[in-house]
């Protein structure tokens, strides 16, 4: 499996979903339970600055996962890899100067 080695901007954010099943009842009370084996579920919004070859290396890299492919992601230095697919779009832009900004999403997978 691949792994994506670059570090992401410190303005990357960490989503985390719990996904639970709720049955709400008439008179005010609830029935909560956890959905699924894996209900805890993390995704990142990521970007990056830096210069165009950089950025280039990790378009390809995003790219050739086709958002199908799951791979190795480490989203902070102290925490352990996690696999990971792309989700949605990857979005490029030049901000002067050879100095590019690339932004993606990622969703945590269970494979």
């Amino acid at each position: 499996m691949k792994t994506f080695t670059w570090c992401v901007s410190i303005d990357s954010s960490e989503t985390t979903t719990q996904t639970v099943n709720r049955v709400q009842f008439g008179d005010g009370y609830e029935q909560v339970s956890s959905f699924g084996i894996n209900n805890t579920r993390k995704a990142w919004a990521c970007s990056k600055i830096a210069k165009k070859a950089e950025i280039d290396a990790i378009y390809q890299f995003l790219i050739s996962t086709q958002s199908v492919e799951p791979f190795y992601f480490q989203p902070v230095a102290t925490e352990p890899n996690l696999i990971v697919r792309l989700d949605g779009d990857i979005s490029r832009s030049t901000l002067g100067a050879g100095v590019w900004q690339i932004s993606f999403n990622l969703k945590q997978a269970f494979i």
